[in-house]
C-alpha cells in the first residue's frame, strides 16, 4: 500500500491573509479547469458513450487526457500523486480500501451494480465443474479490483485458499494473452476480456449470484481528487452531467449506443449490447435514493457496503484498518449529482 504523507499550508496571518484566501478560492471555484486527467478503464459500459463522442470534454469545458487504467488501485496511486482528477468506473473495492486509508478522493457518483457483468471464466477443457476441482489451478485477475474481491470471497465461501489456487497478479490485456498461451486455468475480470476468452475456448463458472447474497456486493464508481473537486465543483457536476446523458441514449437508442460502444471497446456490436445487459445501470436520480449514495446530507445505505468491504481488507490483511461508517458518508459526496440530475 502507499504510504500517503499529507502536507498542511502555513495559515495566513491577518484579516487580510484570510480575505486574500477567501477570494482567491471564489475564483478558483469559479474558473474552469485548463486541463482533466481522467484514469478510465476500456470497457462495454455507457461510459464509452460519453468518452468516444466527447460528451466529457465538452461538458468540463477542457480538454481530457484520457489514461486507461488497470485496477481501481492504480487510480487511487495517481489520484494521490495528483496526476488523476477523475476516476471514471473505478471499482467499489479500491473505493473502499482508498477511503479508509484517508486518501484525497471524495465519492461522487455510481455506474453500476456489477452483478454477473464481472465473472469467473475457466478454460472449458480444464475440467473446472465445482469449487474442490480448482486445487492446483492458476486463476488470473487484477489485484485491488473488484473482480479480486470477488475471487478472494469465492475461495473463502468455499473453504479455499491461496495455497489451494495460485492467484496471478494481471491486467485485463494481460489475461488475454496468458490464456492464448495456455498459462492460466481461469480469470476472474469484465468485458471485454472476458468476452474475449469466452470466444476463445472459456466458459462461465457462475459465481455472482451467491457472492452478492453472502455480502459481496460490487460497484463501479466515479470518484474526485479532493482539491479538483474543491476548485472546480460546477466541472464535477458537469461530467456527471455528460454520463446521465449517455446512460439516457443507452436506454433510448440501445443499438445505436451498442455500436458506440463496441467501437471504443474493441469489440463486435453484439458483444457489446449483450454485455451491457449485464450490468444494472443506475440513474443519477435513484443514485440519490436511500438505497444507494443517499440525498445531500442524507447517506445513503451504500456506505455500509464500502464499510464492510473496507472490513473485509482489513480482514485479509490488504489494510491496516477499516474506520467507522461516519468516514465513508462523509466521504460521500452528492451535491454534484443532484445538481446534475435536476
Amino acid at each position: 500500500m502507499t504510504t500517503i504523507m499529507t502536507t498542511r499550508r502555513a495559515v495566513l496571518a491577518g484579516m487580510g491573509g484570510l480575505g486574500a484566501l477567501a477570494l482567491a478560492g471564489r475564483i478558483a471555484r469559479a474558473a474552469a479547469p485548463s486541463a482533466v486527467n481522467v484514469g478510465f478503464f476500456t470497457e462495454t459500459k455507457p461510459t464509452m458513450i460519453a468518452k468516444g463522442e466527447g460528451w466529457f470534454d465538452d461538458a468540463v469545458k477542457a480538454k481530457i487526457t484520457w489514461t486507461e487504467m488497470g485496477s481501481g488501485a492504480e487510480i487511487n496511486t495517481a489520484i494521490t500523486a495528483g496526476s488523476c482528477d477523475i476516476g471514471l468506473a473505478t471499482g467499489s473495492v479500491a473505493t473502499a480500501a482508498a477511503i479508509a486509508q484517508g486518501l484525497p478522493l471524495q465519492l461522487i457518483g455510481m455506474v453500476d451494480n456489477i452483478g454477473p457483468g464481472e465473472e469467473l471464466v475457466v478454460r472449458a477443457s480444464a475440467g473446472l465443474k465445482t469449487p474442490a476441482d480448482f486445487k492446483g489451478k492458476k486463476l488470473a485477475t487484477p489485484f485491488g479490483s473488484t473482480s479480486h474481491f470477488r475471487l478472494l470471497g469465492f475461495l473463502k465461501t468455499n473453504d479455499l485458499t491461496q495455497r489451494d489456487v495460485t492467484v496471478l497478479d494481471m491486467k485485463p490485456a494481460a489475461i488475454d494473452a496468458a490464456w492464448s498461451r495456455g498459462e492460466i486455468d481461469g480469470a476472474y475480470v469484465w468485458s471485454p476480456a472476458k468476452a474475449k476468452l469466452l470466444a476463445s475456448g472459456g466458459e462461465l463458472y457462475k459465481t455472482w449470484d451467491v457472492l452478492e447474497k453472502a455480502g459481496y456486493v460490487i460497484a463501479d464508481l466515479i470518484v474526485v481528487r479532493t482539491g479538483f473537486v474543491q476548485s472546480y465543483p460546477d466541472a464535477v457536476s458537469a461530467f456527471l452531467g455528460a454520463y446521465g446523458k449517455a446512460l439516457d441514449m443507452y436506454r433510448q437508442k440501445p443499438d445505436e449506443a451498442a455500436a458506440i460502444v463496441a467501437k471504443q471497446a474493441g469489440v463486435s456490436a453484439s458483444v457489446a449490447a449483450a454485455d451491457l445487459k449485464e450490468y444494472d445501470f443506475i440513474s443519477l436520480k435513484d443514485q440519490l435514493t436511500p438505497r444507494w449514495l443517499g440525498a445531500p446530507g442524507q447517506p445513503g445505505k451504500f456506505a455500509e457496503t464500502l464499510k464492510s468491504t473496507a472490513d473485509f481488507l482489513v480482514a485479509q490483511k490488504s489494510i491496516k484498518s477499516a474506520p467507522a461508517l461516519d468516514a465513508f458518508q462523509k466521504a460521500t459526496r452528492t451535491e454534484f449529482l443532484a445538481k446534475a440530475s435536476a
